[in-house]
């Protein structure tokens, strides 16, 4: 016996047979008829659909036979796919590839073998149509048509049956498809819905504040006395309160959608976040006769790591709907530790009321977006349906969970568990900064809002300058070529020409390069603010107005104190290097506190576990860089620093903060008294600025701490500048 060779094609030849997914399976009649067909026409007992795997030949049809397969290795069907024409032997008994073969020798006995490829639209012959007889003979031509007829009959047969499956397979897909397509019709439907719903309360809560405002506006100024003023005025303050909350809902919402919301990690102290949380909600809870209690567990620790404005953001929100849906009884706000280690405690906020409760049906949509119980809340209580969403994002932010249970006329409890670090330190308390003044010095506000020009006039008339108003850009271009301007307030949206246009004139102007311009402007996001210190603006206000960020942009240009503005000039060149910077704002410090031999510049890293030296210029002018001050190596300084705006060690080498630097750098370096101030930009402890004296103990002065501010002012704008770029 002589077995067949492998076939040149095998892999492909066993996918097309797999593809089909025949192998194994019913028999089926259109296979069967076409058996019967080939044994009546080639006159042969025998009739197969024979498919060919790695190790066997399976008989898809048998006519005249029962059994279901045999192995590859003896079968003829092995032989006959290597053909591309009918592969007959007209007498097994005498042809030496298969006298001897146990189906020739054995049942069925095999004489007579012709056998027709099943070849596929690839070209790959996957069986055989074959018929069998125990006799010597030898077929027709017309048979041997018939045979290869029949043989492309099987595999359109097997064609038929694949396109049928892959059909099938099709529209259960698409069934499937089209059942996703109606649910997430129904999701859009319900999901539209809820927001025409918001979007028409969102209106309602938009122009009921507007309304109040405008009319009370209108009765204040038409009022005859003083308190009845006086009383439109608070009433105007009330209305603007709640507007400015809804504005600051939907920020809230657009910066989480967006991914843009940061989450601080800063000490803070629980008491003071729950105190200013629950103090102006007393009145309210008052006005309607309940009662607003809190309790905080004794083992909580004083001070924490977190971000508290968002923390009291979530308890002014829950405990403030608590006293929105409460008619009677009480709110009480439940404050507990759940689980405590060395370093973290998890705390458990809960907000009981005995309110009106909350219908199961709405439950589960409850912290959603612009949802509400239904249509009579926002009617009867007000509110944007985003609150609770929102507070449900930013527990998630802080790695939180925000979860509540309620019945019926029982009342609910909102949970909010999160964990916090414990902070060793209190949280860093700010220096008051004395008001820059302006006296002699000219101001011109490129303003077209009447209110917004009465606003920062107000505002700058405390600072004592020359105010002059011009109504777009071009009035603010023709100004500045007429006539000296010290300091530019320039605002984005104008009529004319905007404050963009306005800005790149004025800097293409000889005397225009070096005016510092601060831009005005309601746009927050951080590619518009780049945009605007990009095109030449030296730092920017956001409306509505912040004093202490105008008091530190004085600050840093006063036109009296030339020095400090030609170095936030300087500050601000994009074609400065960021070392030459650096020096520069460490010469100014020198000139401004002569007693300072050596200054420097440290940064945090993000832990609050190490400061990194950015500069240092030692007492003879020379560049020092590359210093690391690690937590661990010097913990009384860090606690210190961190709790202290200012660290003033007239005698540093004695002081209880800093002696331990004693042997190590104080004395190698000669050094006798310091003078630190911590720089905090957006109420982030981000770096300190350093001045020492060398050779001399020195009592610094109220003078060289005003000095020492100024500069932060100045390193803040280098910072801002240089970490937009990161």
């Amino acid at each position: 016996m002589i077995k067949a060779s492998t076939p040149a094609d095998e892999l492909s030849r066993l996918k097309d047979l797999y593809e089909y997914d025949i192998l194994d399976t019913e028999a089926e009649k259109s296979f069967d008829d076409l058996t019967q067909l080939a044994s009546d026409i080639c006159e042969t007992p025998i009739s197969l659909i024979s498919l060919v795997d790695p190790n066997r030949q399976w008989f898809k049809s048998k006519h005249g036979i029962d059994v279901a397969e045999t192995a590859r290795d003896i079968s003829f069907c092995s032989h006959a796919i290597l053909e591309n024409k009918v592969f007959e032997v007209q007498n097994a008994l005498t042809d030496t590839r298969f006298h001897d073969n146990p189906l020739v020798t054995n049942d069925p006995n095999i004489c007579f073998y012709a056998g027709a490829p099943l070849i596929t639209p690839r070209g790959n012959a996957i069986g055989t149509l074959c018929v069998i007889s125990d006799k010597p003979k030898k077929l027709s031509s017309k048979q041997i048509n018939a045979l290869t007829v029949l043989s492309k009959e099987v595999i359109t047969q097997l064609e038929l049956r694949l396109n049928n499956k892959k059909l099938v397979t099709a529209l259960e897909k698409q069934e499937k498809h089209n059942k996703e397509l109606e649910r997430f019709k129904n999701k859009a439907d319900i999901a539209n819905n809820s927001k025409s719903k918001f979007l028409a309360n969102m209106t309602h809560e938009l122009r009921t504040p507007l309304h109040g405002i405008l009319n009370l506006a209108e009765f204040g100024i038409s009022e005859t006395t003083i308190k009845e003023k006086n009383n439109a005025l608070k009433s105007i303050l009330k209305s603007t309160y709640y507007l400015s909350n809804i504005v600051n809902d939907i920020l809230d919402f657009s910066k989480i959608e967006a991914g843009k919301l940061e989450i601080e990690h800063i000490n803070f102290n629980l008491t003071e976040v729950i105190n200013n949380v629950v103090n102006p909600l007393l009145k309210q809870a008052d006005a309607k006769g309940i009662k607003l209690t809190t309790s905080v567990d004794s083992e909580i620790a004083a001070n924490l790591k977190g971000d508290p404005l968002r923390v009291s953001q979530i308890l002014n929100n829950l405990c403030s709907n608590a006293i929105k849906f409460t008619n009677f009884g009480q709110v009480e706000l439940k404050i507990s530790v759940k689980n405590s280690t060395l370093q973290t405690q998890v705390l458990t906020f809960e907000v009981i009321d005995t309110g009106l409760g909350i219908n199961e049906t709405v439950q589960e949509h409850l912290f959603k977006e612009f949802h509400q119980a239904d249509s009579s809340t926002s009617r009867k209580y007000g509110g944007t349906g985003l609150g609770l969403s929102i507070c449900a994002r930013l527990s998630e932010l802080m790695q939180g969970h925000l979860s509540f249970t309620s019945k019926i006329d029982k009342g609910s409890t909102f949970t909010y568990e999160q964990s916090f670090e414990i902070a060793l330190l209190p949280p860093t308390s700010k220096q008051c900064t004395d008001i820059t003044n302006l006296h002699g010095s000219t101001v011109l506000i490129a303003e077209d809002n009447k209110i917004n020009q009465l606003i920062i006039v107000k505002m700058l008339k405390a600072h004592n300058a020359n105010l002059i108003i011009a109504e777009d850009g071009k009035e603010c271009i023709k100004y500045f070529k007429e006539h000296s301007v010290d300091l530019i307030f320039m605002d984005i949206q104008m009529p004319e020409m905007d404050g963009i246009k306005a800005t790149q004139a004025i800097r293409a102007l000889p005397t225009g390069k070096t005016v510092p311009i601060i831009a005005m402007t309601a746009n927050t996001l951080k590619q518009d603010i780049e945009h605007y210190l990009d095109i030449g603006m030296d730092g920017y206000l956001t409306k509505p107005f912040d004093k202490a960020k105008i008091n530190s942009l004085l600050n840093v240009y006063n036109p009296k104190n030339l020095n400090l503005k030609n170095l936030a000039v300087k500050i601000s060149d994009p074609n400065v290097s960021s070392d030459r910077k650096l020096k520069q704002i460490c010469k100014e410090l020198k000139a401004l506190i002569p007693n300072a031999n050596r200054v420097s510049l440290w940064l945090f890293n993000k832990e609050y576990s190490a400061l990194n030296c950015l500069i240092c210029l030692d007492e003879n002018n020379d560049v020092l860089s590359g210093t690391a001050l690690y937590t661990e190596n010097s913990p009384a300084y860090f606690d210190y620093i961190l709790a202290n705006q200012v660290l003033d060690a007239s005698d540093a080498r004695n002081n209880e903060a800093t002696k331990q630097f004693t042997s190590s750098y104080f004395k190698p370096f000669d050094i006798y008294s310091l003078l630190d101030y911590i720089y905090i930009i957006d109420n982030k402890p981000l770096g300190v600025i350093c001045c020492e004296s060398v050779g001399s103990k020195v009592t610094w002065s109220h003078a060289d701490k005003e000095s020492l501010i100024k500069v932060a002012d100045v390193t803040n704008l280098f910072l801002s500048k240089q970490l937009k770029h990161e």
